[in-house]
């Protein structure tokens, strides 16, 4: 265990908390939870190994996983727990099971083999897809007041979990050049107006978002280069060899 391993179990126990929540009955509750994990645990836990120089293999494995759970298992169990909610619980089940089928997908074939391209994900991050799903299915403009929400969801969450197995790149922000102006400001925005609208209209903190993720899943793969882009899929080609073996 090393110091940036404490910041890793803070996003593992918001996982755990909320599930516990979602047992409860608290699904709001739970998906602040799981928010809350990942800005004081998820968001810090790479920045504090760098700093403190304490990364090692089993930190890297102990991320991972943890992520999986935060990102994949704990969203897919909120959105069941809002369809269960409904009265539409088969429903639900089949859209968790599609959001935590690929989730673990995505996870298995990137721990057959790493990508490590220096600037872009490879297909929509888990982290994307997942909160997507978790806020879409809390918000208030986009779920609980629209009258094919249900519906929407059905089609909505599987694309973007699915998403996640294609060879899209999707810039990151741990990239080796630096981010443009606009995608810094997006960045910011991501985790500051969530935040405002949880002290200001926590009724809309979701659908704020829900419109970030959605933005992320829709336009993040503009701000690369076309160079960058023909890089990525001469190593993604590499990468697919690699695993199919």
């Amino acid at each position: 265990m090393g110091v940036k391993d404490l910041f890793t179990l803070i996003n593992l126990m918001g996982g755990v908390a909320g599930i516990y929540f979602v047992l409860d009955g608290r699904l709001e509750t739970a998906a602040v939870a799981l928010l809350l994990g990942y800005v004081f645990g998820d968001s810090l836990d790479g920045m504090v190994a760098r700093a403190t120089g304490t990364a090692n293999r089993f930190g890297s494995a102990l991320d991972s996983e943890t992520d999986h759970l935060t990102q994949a298992v704990v969203p897919g169990i909120i959105v069941f727990g809002v369809y269960r909610q409904g009265g539409h619980a088969a429903l639900g089940f089949a859209i968790m099971s599609a959001l935590i089928a690929c989730g673990t997908f995505r996870h298995a074939l990137f721990a057959v083999a790493k990508l490590d391209d220096p600037l872009m994900y490879c297909g929509l991050p888990r982290t994307v897809s997942g909160f997507a799903a978790m806020s879409f299915v809390l918000s208030r403009f986009f779920f609980q007041e629209n009258p094919w929400a249900y519906t929407m969801g059905a089609v909505l969450i599987p694309a973007l979990a699915a998403a996640g197995l294609l060879p899209i790149p999707y810039m990151t922000h741990r990239g080796t050049r630096r981010m443009q102006g606009y995608v810094k400001l997006f960045v910011v925005g991501v985790f500051v107006t969530p935040a405002i609208a949880l002290f200001v209209r926590r009724d809309l903190m979701f659908d704020v978002l829900f419109l970030w993720m959605m933005l992320y899943a829709l336009a993040a793969w503009a701000p690369l280069h076309l160079h960058e882009r023909k890089a990525f899929y001469q190593r993604y080609r590499r990468w697919a060899s690699e695993v199919s073996h």
